[in-house]
């Protein structure tokens, strides 16, 4: 009896073996054919190598100049807390202009609605720089 299931497992193994040969066998004899260097199964080359495209003749793009588009040079560059100094001596409302003095020593104007969202809370004031304000002519 104990043989019995000992012959059974075995012979489930060896056929699980023998199939599994069968089919990487197939899988073989489909792709290569009767010989061992495997001729068929090398990629044919359908595509185009690169050297022989056309260059393309399109020009090339400018990017538009926005003449309403400040750059940070026609800004004044300043500390955000010596801004907001500037802004509590004036003493006007957060709509009106005040004038500041800037770290290049310019004379510059601008409102407190303008250089708020420049502020970075992640940052102590102090060590902000910010470009806020034109410099007054």
């Amino acid at each position: 009896m104990n043989d019995d299931v000992r012959s059974y497992i075995y012979g489930t193994i060896v056929i699980f073996l023998v199939g599994v040969m069968a089919w990487v066998g197939f899988l073989y004899l489909n792709a290569c054919g009767f010989t061992l260097t495997c001729v068929r199964g090398d990629l044919p080359v359908y595509r185009t190598p690169v050297p022989s495209l056309i260059p393309a003749t399109m020009p090339v793009m400018q990017p538009e100049s926005n003449p309403a588009e400040v750059t940070t040079q026609e800004l004044c560059e300043v500390n955000a807390q010596t801004l907001i100094e500037a802004w509590v001596a004036s003493g006007v409302a957060e709509s009106q202009t005040f004038q500041f003095t800037d770290a290049n020593g310019l004379t510059c104007q601008t409102t407190f609605e303008e250089a708020k969202a420049l502020f970075d809370s992640a940052q102590q004031l102090s060590s902000q720089t910010i470009f806020v304000g034109k410099p007054v002519q």
